[in-house]
């Protein structure tokens, strides 16, 4: 039974590790050579995980998000909102009066 909505599986989760896995082995890059642009190794390794971080996160954004109803069938959100107002409290505000005070 389709009820319209199209859920990602969670497995996408994992390209999320990626970047946590290519920054945290530092012996990876606690290099000086190659150069690029007259920087070391070490600093521009790190600064390119920053767009590719970015590509990965937008790419399993993507595959995991929510298409159609949500899961608990409450729409878009901005139909029926159920809202109640509190009650009118703080300095300026008259108990015994009704209405709005500005």
């Amino acid at each position: 039974m389709d009820d319209g909505r199209r859920v990602g599986t969670r497995w996408w989760y994992l390209l999320l590790l990626i970047p946590i896995v290519g920054l945290l082995a530092t012996p990876i890059y606690t290099k000086e050579t190659p150069e690029l642009f007259g920087f070391p190794f070490f600093y521009w390794y790190q600064f390119a995980w920053v767009p590719l971080s970015v590509v990965i996160t937008y790419f399993v954004y993507t595959r995991t998000r929510t298409r159609g109803v949500p899961p608990d069938g409450r729409g878009d959100g901005f139909r029926q909102v159920p809202f109640e107002p509190g009650p009118r409290t703080g300095a300026g505000v008259n108990p015994n009066r009704t209405g709005t005070t500005r």
